[in-house]
């Protein structure tokens, strides 16, 4: 039989009620002495208090919903683990769903997950510019990740730097004498992939050099892998790539060992988002981002903050950094 609220009460010589005080940290206070019989009881017995139930008599639970739209992709993995970090960190726990980048089903999870009590939610938009995703009050709050918050929603937003970082991007392949540099973008002429393809096109421009040379992509990866390999086998081929996502970048890595193209040397390659396969990829991606331990702490914070105030609070630019690898040509 599972270890009730009862047994611990017994074995620390109170009441039910007192084992709830301790628990719960109020909301009467407990005698320091007998706080300390009931953790030990509690110790003692290892156990483990009923969240769901928990929730369910509060109108506030430890526990966050976190929305993204494939928790298996590279980006949206590590940034769930970097949630999951600093939630646990701050003893609250995750409760995660996939909406597969449609709209409707991110609404319905985020409806669903609010309605399991959870304290606030943590959403990644799914397409941006659904017309449906900034009319929905969901009841709890909510800060927006990776992209701003939708229109006509009045909530606060956590992003990377991404327009910065497509113009250092461009400043940094031009700092290796690269003239004809390309960027590989997604098809969207908006969220963080488009603000990094337009900061890229600025700092080619800035630096007077040509900023034509843009190619975009959707997200079935075996076409855009073919796309790719079609591309490298072009007579005008460039001579370096920022893919505006890590992602990308490693397509771009395995085209080129195919076409028999050598990285650096034949081509360069710089990636965006600092994701744990650039590290690992051969050669080593340089990559731009912020680390995921980081993006989690400040959405988890902000939440936190929205939570106690009850008002939206400022949206959140995230700086990001250079993280040199072998694949621009850097020792």
């Amino acid at each position: 039989m599972p270890i009730t609220r009862n047994d611990v009460a017994r074995l620390a010589g109170t009441s039910p009620a007192v084992v709830s005080y301790v628990i719960n940290n109020g909301p009467r206070p407990v005698a320091a002495a007998t706080r300390e019989k009931v953790l030990a009881a509690i110790a003692e017995l290892n156990y483990q208090p009923n969240l769901v139930a928990r929730a369910l008599r509060s109108t506030r639970s430890n526990t966050l919903g976190l929305v993204v739209p494939d928790s298996s992709a590279g980006f949206f993995t590590e940034l769930v683990h970097g949630v999951e970090r600093a939630a646990f960190a701050d003893d609250s726990l995750v409760l995660l769903g996939n909406s597969g980048y449609s709209t409707e089903q991110e609404i319905r999870y985020a409806q669903t997950l609010a309605g399991m009590q959870v304290s606030g939610l943590l959403l990644v938009r799914s397409e941006v510019g659904a017309p449906r995703a900034g009319t929905v009050d969901f009841g709890v709050p909510v800060v927006y990740l990776h992209y701003r918050a939708p229109r006509g929603a009045d909530a606060t937003s956590v992003t990377l730097a991404n327009h910065r970082g497509g113009r250092l991007a461009a400043e940094h392949l031009l700092g290796h004498s690269y003239r004809r540099i390309a960027c590989l973008a997604g098809t969207s002429r908006s969220g963080p992939v488009a603000d990094r393809a337009r900061g890229w096109a600025e700092g080619m421009r800035a630096a007077g050099a040509d900023a034509s040379a843009l190619r975009r992509t959707g997200l079935d990866r075996r076409a855009s892998q073919e796309q790719i390999r079609a591309w490298l086998r072009e007579p005008a081929r460039p001579q370096a790539i920022f893919a505006a996502a890590d992602g990308l970048a490693l397509d771009v890595l395995a085209a080129a060992q195919e076409s028999g193209l050598r990285v650096p040397d034949d081509l360069a390659v710089l990636g965006f988002g600092a994701t744990e396969p650039a590290a690992h990829s051969w050669p080593p991606l340089t990559t731009i981002g912020r680390s995921f331990d980081d993006f989690g702490r400040v959405a988890v914070t902000t939440l936190k903050a929205v939570q106690d105030t009850g008002v939206r609070q400022p949206d959140r630019t995230l700086a990001v950094r250079l993280v040199p690898g072998r694949s621009c040509g850097c020792p």
